[in-house]
């Protein structure tokens, strides 16, 4: 079909076309982002004030963040293709490096990103080397091409890139997903959704914070309590409500601490151990609640004998000064010889 020039009627004049029947706007690099510079930018000192940088404090934080999630997302994904493994530090130290420099050349801040990176590991690419190859060639085109290249039309290109998210989506992972719950779910298609509607940051955000939310209720579905019965100890025997042991699984933290509050109703008459062998992980708000069953027990007389105490949760006993709040005695490695000295 003809095409002319959207300015003097030649054809192929100018940067911005239309077609002759249909009167379609076709633009190109440009038309739309004024061509595409010819040279190396220069050195530019960036003059930096207090009254400027105040107000950039949060914006950059936010940016450095989200910027270091993409960046080892790619290189995640890089990973699976290549059966390789990265080196965290390493990539967001280079990235740093180069988001503190390209701003004195007029450039903005950027990631690793996962259209190129696919594209590139699908056209064969298994080392640093072809990155080079990349940015040598962008450099080239810049310096020789750009003449030529600010005509390219905005429609091939994006052609090409619907062509390369068509190809690197691995699109039967939906069909995967019927074996998953569905909180994960419903994780995996809202980011997928957002990515394509609005942003890969929203949807980064959105997936974090749903992520988040699932491993909390995973965790403190997972972490349970259980009475210690008198045929797995017979120390227990004809001692309910006189004394009684709780055996804790999982981790005691701010999503699981009703688990000590249903102790709390329920607590014996002369003796309470708590076996924290399975217990992983105690945070600041879990020890707390440790700390007010102990001072419960305390007020009500009730010996409390903690049993198991190792790794971290011993490390957080230690930094809240829990454990000097209990005599010697009332710390014991394993429940048996806690039950032996509650019935001595």
């Amino acid at each position: 079909m003809a095409v002319t020039s959207a300015r003097n009627g030649s054809s192929y004049g100018c940067s911005h076309y239309h077609y002759k029947y249909f009167n379609f706007p076709v633009d190109t690099i440009d038309s739309r982002f004024g061509g595409i510079p010819s040279a190396i930018p220069s050195f530019e000192w960036i003059p930096v004030s207090w009254d400027s940088a105040q107000y950039m404090v949060t914006p950059a934080i936010t940016l450095a963040l989200l910027g270091a999630i993409e960046f080892l997302l790619c290189a995640r994904i890089a990973d699976g293709l290549i059966h390789d493994r990265h080196d965290s530090n390493q990539e967001l130290m280079t990235q740093g490096v180069a988001n503190c420099t390209v701003p004195f050349f007029g450039g903005m801040p950027a990631t690793g990103t996962i259209a190129r990176t696919v594209t590139n590991i699908e056209s064969g690419a298994t080392t640093p080397v072809s990155g080079i190859v990349h940015a040598a060639t962008l450099l080239i085109i810049v310096l020789f091409g750009a003449p030529l290249a600010k005509n390219i039309p905005l429609a091939s290109l994006a052609a090409i890139l619907m062509y390369v998210a068509w190809n690197m989506g691995e699109w039967k992972k939906f069909v995967d997903l019927k074996q998953f719950r569905l909180p994960y779910r419903i994780t995996i298609l809202s980011v997928f959704i957002l990515t394509v509607a609005l942003d890969l940051t929203i949807a980064v955000e959105v997936g974090l914070l749903l992520a988040f939310i699932t491993l909390i209720y995973r965790i403190s579905s997972l972490s349970r309590c259980e009475l210690a019965l008198p045929s797995d100890f017979p120390g227990l025997h004809n001692q309910q409500g006189r004394i009684d042991a709780y055996r804790i699984h999982g981790a005691i933290f701010f999503g699981a601490v009703k688990l000590l509050e249903k102790i709390e109703a329920n607590l014996p008459t002369q003796t309470l151990l708590l076996d924290l062998k399975n217990v992983i992980y105690v945070d600041t708000s879990g020890m707390d609640t440790i700390m007010e069953l102990a001072h419960l027990c305390k007020i009500l007389n009730i010996r409390l004998i903690i049993c198991g105490l190792a790794h971290q949760p011993l490390e957080m006993a230690e930094r809240s000064d829990f454990i000097s709040t209990l005599p010697q005695d009332a710390f014991h490695p394993d429940l048996a010889s806690g039950i032996a000295a509650a019935t001595f």
